[in-house]
């Protein structure tokens, strides 16, 4: 790989065609390439040195050059992904640093699956001559090894599942994947270097372009780090670099339909093979039972010769990835030049790296610059990640239809499998697409488009107000909208800074773009328009709660029933505390609380519960709201005292639940109902297991994993593997059941409204409680919304989830509870309420 790279670019072709891409051979591919050639040659020789008699062997199955090839796009592939599976104090854990194992492991696999795929290549070619009872067993031992299969071998993961059939000896094991890893990674460190100006003369300085080190979560825990330069990015930011980048992410938008899911382990990219459900498939991994499940059920339905019981669940993916989309260009050229002029405003990370602290006292300066350096780490990040979605957009802005893709996680939730620029990601995200097919805006496209803008504006409480007082808050503003839309950086008129004023200042841009072009045409019922237009549900998930317990009163709260301006249930519970702690601060006869009380009231509004009662859809803790609500005080600096602050904390947490429970009486039952399910189930030692309202079998993957100390040549770590006796995690099957069943249902909502939606010829997306479509076809959906949902709980859902557990549990069933008596709450009413979702 790297002698033809070498041979391109005496050629003035390939990568070596541009100075950046010499400067790629020179500073990291060939080093790499002469430092793993210099090791092999001391294996070879038997020349001691710590774990090559571990390592050694496997790193002598490929050459120098394509183990440094795979070296480099393993670990920058890496970091570019990022590590979120752990967090510091200030740090999101993005892109450009992942933990040192996750690294290893994943460059181990990477070579392990090389060697793999070149030995079934090699066996495919081989053919006996002699027809023998030696040809018969070869052609047994051979079966499925062909060329047109192999080509189809195009991830680690589908190469692992392909060998594990074909090869007896495919897994090397844990230890000696990590091992090698840890030294190809050692020496990628090592070797690759990169330019960079010193700060102060401007002279070129080499230094490393990755480093090793450890960062602290707390006093007795640290990880190694693997992370990049600063300078890296910027490096392969270059226009010359950027398709080699490109390479480095694995899915990428298509453009052209994606493949029909027609099995659970059948579609979606052309030419990768990968399964509908996201997780750890592995024969011993968490995800194990799940695959099993969807592997029997297939088997089930190919004996029988009928659909699998999921089908409608490949259908709705197959709706949601076959809606053409395409880059807004408007917008994207405004995020290049924001980013061109410094970033800093609109959401896009400063490229300026914050000032190194000045000289105050010691003790100071040092605590200044530990902070200045998180600062950096986390704004690095940022840029990162900004630059990914950038880089896509820019590389797909030509393309007349890009498509994504989608697949889902264990509870049926749909993802797109392209992972930066998507309409389920961030505003800049959103704010960079646009629907491929333009309608006709109609006779209430325009109003609606008003609305959207409201919706996405949102400061000043805007987006809370009657939908016609929102459409005409913005009416009132066309002027602005124009001017925004003519110039969005104008320096001159303060009109134009207008979308900069909105929560979500790249979607709001893009609907001003609309508007005015819209309005500007002289006829905008005639105005052909590409913008997704969202509506969105009202706290989703206690609209589920409420629907299946029929609770009237939390479903008020969450519009369920017809009112006439939108019911905010943050305002709800907030109100419902602040006659609460009134009471408690005038009881006199518990003097402590009430002084704890009154402390409290000044600062109850819908921001301080607002996190607390999102959350208790998921099934927060009491010291979950406890830390959140301390939290909120803390960055408003409400009651100095951090002693009274946490005592404080403590008592609304409690009561901010409380008061949650009397607004829902019987959507709490409800959650209560789930877990003591979950709890009855899990304490046999069996994982909970249900089905969806859309057929689809579902295991929960919560297990305990094994732990085993690994030393290698770098550093010691510790690594989390399953075993044959992982033992479920009880409290998590519990605890993580309520929540996990509830997005079983919101995601059947989402899915049946996309099917109906495809059947009345309406373009639609979505974002879990959030559901796009043309402006023109906004009531059709809405209508369609409502019918959907009142269909999907119209059926006896949690009767069904009774008698199923029961079933599937019978060493349990006379443990397993009834559910609880329903509500009053009259499900038709949600077809006649205008804020169910708006």
């Amino acid at each position: 790989m790297v002698e033809h790279a070498r041979e391109a670019a005496s050629r003035g072709d390939g990568l070596g065609a541009t100075a950046a891409g010499r400067n790629f051979l020179h500073n990291f591919l060939e080093p790499l390439s002469r430092a793993i050639e210099k090791e092999q040659a001391e294996i070879r020789k038997k020349v001691p040195g710590a774990d090559r008699t571990n390592y050694g062997p496997f790193m002598l199955m490929l050459n120098p050059d394509k183990l440094a090839v795979i070296t480099l796009h393993a670990v920058i592939s890496q970091l570019m992904m990022g590590d979120d599976r752990v967090k510091f104090s200030g740090d999101n854990g993005q892109v450009g640093k992942s933990k040192f194992v996750r690294v290893v492991e994943r460059l181990g696999e990477a070579v392990q699956a090389e060697v793999n795929l070149s030995r079934l290549k090699q066996r495919g070619k081989v053919r006996p001559k002699d027809p023998s009872e030696r040809e018969r067993r070869f052609r047994e031992e051979t079966a499925g090894v062909s060329a047109k299969s192999l080509s189809k071998l195009t991830t680690v993961r589908s190469v692992a599942k392909f060998a594990r059939r074909a090869l007896n000896d495919s897994d090397w094991g844990m230890t000696a994947r990590v091992k090698l890893g840890s030294v190809l990674a050692k020496l990628l460190v090592e070797t690759a270097k990169i330019e960079v100006p010193d700060p102060e003369s401007g002279e070129l300085e080499i230094k490393p372009a990755f480093e090793h080190h450890y960062e602290y979560v707390n006093r007795q825990q640290r990880y190694g780090m693997v992370s990049w330069h600063p300078a890296f990015f910027d490096y392969i930011e270059h226009e010359d670099m950027r398709h080699a980048q490109m390479s480095l992410v694995r899915y990428m938008p298509m453009v052209t339909p994606p493949r029909p899911w027609s099995r659970f382990d059948q579609g979606g990219y052309l030419c990768s093979e990968t399964f509908v459900m996201r997780g750890n498939y592995t024969r011993l991994g968490p995800s194990w039972g799940q695959i099993m499940a969807l592997l029997g059920e297939q088997k089930r339905s190919d004996s029988d010769g009928e659909c699998a019981s999921y089908q409608p669940v490949l259908d709705a993916l197959n709706v949601l990835g076959k809606t053409p989309w395409v880059v807004n260009e408007r917008t994207v050229d405004v995020m290049q030049k924001v980013w061109d002029d410094g970033g800093g405003i609109a959401g896009v990370p400063p490229r300026r790296t914050v000032d190194e602290p000045v000289w105050p006292d010691p003790g100071e300066y040092v605590n200044a610059k530990v902070r200045v350096k998180r600062e950096n780490r986390e704004l690095h990040s940022q840029r990162c990640d900004f630059l990914i979605k950038l880089k896509v957009a820019q590389e797909m802005r030509d393309e007349e239809k890009i498509f994504f893709p989608h697949n889902i996680d264990f509870r049926g939730r749909a993802y797109t499998m392209h992972a930066h620029l998507n309409h389920i990601g961030s505003d800049v995200c959103r704010g960079a697409l646009l629907f491929q097919e333009a309608r006709p805006l109609g006779e209430n496209g325009l109003d609606w488009l008003y609305v959207q803008a409201a919706n996405l504006y949102a400061a000043g409480g805007v987006d809370k107000l009657p939908l016609d007082e929102r459409r005409e808050w913005m009416k009132t503003r066309l002027d602005r909208i124009k001017a925004s839309a003519r110039d969005p950086l104008c320096a001159d008129d303060a009109n134009c800074a207008f979308w900069l004023e909105a929560e979500n200042p790249w979607q709001c841009l893009a609907t001003f773009i609309e508007i005015a072009a819209a309005v500007d045409s002289g006829d905008p019922a005639s105005y052909a328009c590409r913008l997704p237009v969202h509506q969105d549900g009202s706290c989703n998930g206690l609209q589920h709660y409420a629907a299946l317990g029929r609770d009237i009163g939390g479903g008020e709260q969450v519009n369920l029933t017809p009112r006439d301006s939108p019911g905010d249930v943050y305002t709800g519970v907030a109100n419902v505390l602040k006659r609460m702690v009134a009471e408690d601060a005038a009881d006199a006869s518990d003097p402590e609380t009430a002084a704890t009380a009154a402390a409290l009231a000044p600062h109850i509004d819908r921001k301080l519960v607002k996190q607390t009662v999102m959350t208790s859809v998921y099934g927060v803790t009491h010291v979950g709201a406890r830390q959140q609500i301390q939290s909120r005080l803390r960055e408003r600096g409400a009651i100095e005292d951090e002693s009274l602050r946490y005592r404080t904390a403590n008592y609304a947490s409690r009561r901010t639940l409380d008061a949650l429970s009397n607004l829902f009486v019987n959507a709490r039952e409800v959650m209560s109902w789930l877990g003591e399910c979950a709890r009855v189930v899990s304490k046999g030692g069996k994982p909970v297991q249900w089905t969806t309202p859309m057929g689809l079998p579902v295991v929960q993957p919560y297990k305990a994993p094994s732990r085993k100390v690994v030393r290698t040549i770098v550093q010691s770590f510790v690594l989390q593997y399953d075993s044959e006796g992982s033992a479920i995690q009880k409290q998590k099957q519990k605890s993580a059941f309520p929540p996990n069943f509830i997005h079983s249902v919101d995601s059947a909502h989402m899915m049946k409204t996309a099917l109906a939606c495809q059947r009345r010829d309406i373009a639609f997306a979505g974002v879990h409680d959030s559901f796009w479509t043309h402006a023109r076809d906004v009531d059709a959906m809405n209508e369609v919304i409502r019918d959907t949902f009142v269909e999907l709980h119209s059926e006896p859902l949690m009767t069904t989830l009774y008698e199923e557990l029961r079933e599937t549990y019978p060493e349990a069933a006379d443990e397993i509870p009834k559910p609880p008596p329903l509500g009053e709450l009259d499900l038709n009413e949600v077809k006649k309420s205008r804020y169910f979702f708006s």
